[in-house]
């Protein structure tokens, strides 16, 4: 009996889960990066400022977990 190799191995089908955390990730940081953006131009200038540091602190903590997310480029893996 003879047994012959594959010219052209099968591939593995590629997971899109890598893709879906970047995708996510950068959609948090945009979000976070617009909420801080909309914060410091609403209320530039006016005396509520515990208001714009609570809001840009609520911008701050959609950009950081979308930094974690999309720190890995999957085209590069």
């Amino acid at each position: 009996m003879r047994v012959r190799s594959r010219l052209n191995p099968r591939r593995e089908k590629p997971s899109a889960w890598p893709w879906i955390l970047y995708g996510v990730g950068r959609v948090l940081q945009v979000t976070g990066l617009v909420v801080t953006l909309v914060a410091a131009t609403a209320f530039f200038g006016t005396p509520s400022t515990i208001a714009m540091l609570r809001m840009m602190l609520a911008g701050v903590l959609l950009f950081l977990p979308g930094w974690l997310l999309a720190r890995k480029n999957p085209r590069r893996e």
